[in-house]
């Protein structure tokens, strides 16, 4: 695949028309004085906290123009199978080892050009930085060029992965640089990763960063139910529901209220941990907790859906059976595309669950996209945390690095 240099004039436009939109509607601040851009080609890494990250990152760069490494299946949607090419996205499988977007990246940094990297492969579910495969170090030092770090902060507040839409709040970026290219060559594929981490986490989320405009902002936990299922009181799951800032679980009564610095507060007495991350990381540790050599199959009905025929078509249903996972991996047993099929991921090659809250989650393998709907939709943030669980629990090498307080 020819990756073409981003187009000059709409990154121009975009530049000139939405830039000053972003700084108005979220404050937006970006810290330049550690970055001095290096000669030549470079990459730039940066943590994942929002849709809006890639936007954000490359209008903050500007007029530095960066070829973007995006998930595939943005692809697939028009206009987007259009767009991103023109702005010369870099499609990749998530999780999967894709040699293609390797040499393509490889072939943008030959021909002297930049490349933006969001390294953790998916948007933040709580936002907290998730760590990187392992593979981002070696590929790195395969590169052999000088790498800057960008520390996206509030951005997850402002646009939550847990709901729709944008929240007037505060988001600031920090730019500089991280890594020379003299470096890159003395240091490392496990130095690198290390680097990237400590660079890329940090406090989830910053008290200066993560505050809204206004003091009577409403809906704050508006589906935020859709990720925190488990109750840290009673240990209820898909219990809660949420009314305006208030979370409140209906099996024992406990609730917690979202403030403008995106904290959580119990009210009335209730259990709740400070904030998403928190919560977040304490319903993985429960996930956790529950595994065992012996762990019992988890099992759901579930349809599947893969990319359609036919360019920018989207997702196609394909078929629908049963959808298991025990230590060895995720099996699936049903219809696909007209025929009896039998699908097996080993615990080994699916790290992480890219989800999308109340709708589905993804498995890539093998250059394949498979996109499953269990049952009960509210169970995709479930099943994608114990899939997760269960890699850093089975998996015969742990392939991730720690990321922040995850849980795991």
């Amino acid at each position: 695949m020819n990756i073409r240099k981003p187009n000059g004039v709409l990154y121009f436009l975009v530049y000139i028309l939405v830039y000053p939109l972003l700084k108005l509607l979220f404050r937006l601040k970006v810290d330049r004085t550690g970055y001095d851009p290096p000669e030549g080609p470079y990459i730039v890494v940066s943590n994942h906290c929002s849709y809006m990250d890639f936007i954000v990152v490359m209008l903050a760069l500007y007029p530095r123009r960066f070829n973007a490494v995006g998930a595939k299946k943005f692809f697939l949607y028009r206009p987007l199978n259009k767009l991103l090419p023109i702005m010369g996205v870099i499609p990749k499988n998530l999780f999967d080892p894709d040699t293609r977007a390797i040499k393509s990246i490889m072939a943008v940094i030959k021909r002297g050009d930049r490349v933006l990297l969001f390294p953790e492969g998916r948007c933040s579910t709580d936002g907290a930085y998730a760590g990187v495969h392992k593979s981002t170090g070696k590929l790195i030092k395969k590169l052999g060029v000088p790498v800057v770090g960008c520390r996206i902060e509030g951005a997850y507040t402002c646009m939550p992965f847990w709901r729709k839409g944008v929240r007037l709040g505060s988001e600031r970026l920090t730019i500089a640089g991280l890594i020379s290219a003299e470096e890159v060559g003395a240091m490392t594929a496990d130095e690198i990763n290390c680097a990237v981490d400590e660079r890329l986490g940090g406090p989830v989320p910053s008290s200066r960063a993560a505050v809204f405009k206004t003091n009577k902002a409403r809906k704050l936990t508006e589906g935020l139910q859709n990720v925190l299922y488990w109750c840290p009181a009673c240990g209820a799951e898909f219990a809660h529901e949420t009314r305006g800032n208030v979370i409140r679980c209906l099996a024992c009564g406990s609730s917690a209220e979202m403030d403008r610095e995106a904290r959580l507060r119990p009210l009335g007495g209730g259990v709740s941990p400070g904030s998403v991350h928190e919560w977040f990381r304490e319903q993985t540790r429960h996930e956790m907790s529950l595994l065992s050599e012996n762990m019992i199959p988890v099992r759901t009905s579930a349809t599947v859906r893969m990319p359609a025929a036919g360019e920018g078509r989207g997702m196609e249903l394909c078929g629908s059976g049963e959808l298991s996972l025990d230590s060895g991996g995720w099996h699936y047993s049903g219809e696909l595309r007209g025929e009896r099929a039998e699908l097996f991921f080993p615990i080994d090659t699916v790290p992480a669950l890219p989800f999308d809250p109340c709708d589905d989650f993804q498995i890539y393998a093998h250059g394949e996209f498979y996109m499953f709907t269990p049952e009960d939709p509210r169970r995709c943030a479930k099943y994608s945390t114990i899939g997760e669980c269960a890699y850093h629990r089975f998996a015969s090498a742990v392939l991730m690095t720690p990321g922040a307080d995850s849980g795991f």
